[in-house]
């Protein structure tokens, strides 16, 4: 009996055994599946991608993840938020990989700076890279290339200001940086500033540029299992063999600075800001105005904290605005409203400090709120011109000329009502009950009047 029950304790102590070991062991293979954050950035480079991109690597350290893959597809952006952005990359701990993708996508102008401070850079067939050369505000040409320039540092085909030569020698050793830091070709890097070349994905892969071409994620990570790189100092061989993918959500914050951002949304913000403040100034009490106003105007003014605003720029569009709106109540035969409309146009143009056009005010946002402006500064003026032409119906002098009904008989002074109110009059002539009477003048509260027929 004894031996049964010992028997019986020791079936079920190794079942119990077999399951605990079966359970841990697939917790082991749980816990030893390598994670991989996906980060897809399809916008331009600017406050809103870099808000994203850091909160996911962010994200990604907290959660011990192996890689870190960041798809690109952008037209360019921000040079500050670019910066801000291989930043990021570069203090990652964790490897960073940067996939130009998919088919059709292109890592121009900012994006080709992404791809270079990038461990680990692969390209999509059908993609570009490149087109980084900056181009001057207000133009549509790229800035001249140090081929251009004659023996004494001067372009031979265009003029180019300090700023314009100072802005291409600081992205060129940035590019020269990163390059050969990571390893990259220098020479072609550096082109794609100066001259604005562009290279396809084969062409980046021949060229060094990139380390692979993928066609897709899955194909990404089986050629970057087992590879090799170095991270500060560290040799890592990456584990990418059926790793868990995790993609980091675009959350309401990104939303938010997207559209906060956005050069033609913060110029209607800023305008609109400015309109609703003078308004509920020129007319105290109304407070909608007042209230709207305030609210566009902190929006507008978070958006341009985060853009890199020009204050000459954002003087001249507020002292356009208010010498349109001076015309109105100031006979300048023109002269403010034309001086207005100079000052908006230009202020508009140079309101943001930055040499790609993709985040510029709208050359057509601009030209339909000069046109507004115009047309609503007509009208305004016509109607206070026109207003000033009508007779004076209120105060004194508006008294003068109308008719009154004396209530009694009076010589010298006595009573009549006119607009439904009753007036002391002085008349020079006898005045009977209930008699028509003419105002001729106002003497303080005191009404001059003359009798209109003798009945």
């Amino acid at each position: 009996m004894t031996r049964n029950v010992l028997l019986s304790f020791q079936s079920w102590l190794r079942i119990f055994l077999l399951i605990t070991l079966t359970f841990a062991s697939m917790l082991t293979t749980q816990a030893k599946q390598p994670q991989v954050y996906f980060i897809a950035i399809n916008a331009p480079i600017g406050p809103a991608s870099h808000d994203y991109l850091q909160s996911g690597i962010a994200q990604a350290h907290r959660n011990h993840a192996d890689l870190i893959v960041i798809q690109l597809d952008t037209p360019g952006g921000l040079v500050s938020s670019m910066r801000e952005m291989t930043q990021s990359i570069l203090d990652a701990s964790i490897p960073v990989a940067v996939y130009v993708g998919p088919s059709g996508a292109n890592a121009a102008s900012a994006g080709a700076f992404l791809v270079y401070a990038a461990p680990i850079a692969s390209m999509a067939p059908g993609t570009n890279i490149g087109a980084a050369s900056p181009i001057p505000l207000g133009s549509d040409t790229p800035m001249p290339s140090s081929e251009s320039r004659n023996t004494e540092g001067a372009p031979q085909d265009q003029p180019t200001s300090t700023s314009q030569t100072k802005a291409v020698e600081d992205l060129t050793a940035y590019m020269r940086a990163l390059a050969q830091m990571r390893g990259r070709n220098v020479q072609l890097g550096v082109a794609m500033i100066t001259k604005g070349q562009s290279f396809s994905a084969q062409e980046a892969l021949d060229e060094r540029i990139i380390d692979f071409i993928s066609t897709d994620l899955a194909q990404l990570l089986q050629q970057l299992h087992g590879h090799t790189i170095t991270l500060k100092n560290k040799t890592i061989q990456l584990n990418t063999q059926h790793a868990n993918i995790i993609q980091v959500e675009q959350n309401w914050r990104y939303g938010f600075l997207s559209i906060v951002t956005d050069p033609n949304v913060v110029y209607i913000l800023l305008i609109a800001g400015i309109y609703g403040i003078l308004f509920e100034l020129y007319s105290p009490g109304a407070l909608f105005p007042g209230i709207f106003g305030a609210v566009c105007l902190i929006l507008a003014g978070y958006g341009l904290h985060l853009l890199p605003i020009n204050f000459a720029g954002l003087f001249l569009l507020t002292l356009g605005i208010i010498l349109i709106i001076a015309e109105t109540f100031v006979t300048s035969y023109g002269l403010l409203g034309l001086g207005g409309i100079i000052a908006f146009i230009m202020g508009s143009i140079f309101l943001l400090d930055t040499l790609y056009p993709v985040y510029s005010v709208s050359k057509v946002l601009i030209s339909v709120a000069t046109i507004f402006m115009t047309i609503a500064m007509s009208l305004l003026a016509r109607f206070v011109f026109g207003s000033l032409r009508q007779p004076q119906i209120t105060g004194n002098q508006g008294m003068v000329g109308k008719q009154a009904i004396a209530i009694k008989a009076f010589t010298e002074a006595g009573q009549v009502t006119c607009d439904g109110c009753t007036y002391t009059a002085i008349s020079t002539s006898p005045i009977k009950a209930r008699q028509k009477v003419r105002v001729k003048s106002v003497d303080g509260i005191k009404l001059l009047v003359e009798p209109i027929d003798s009945d």
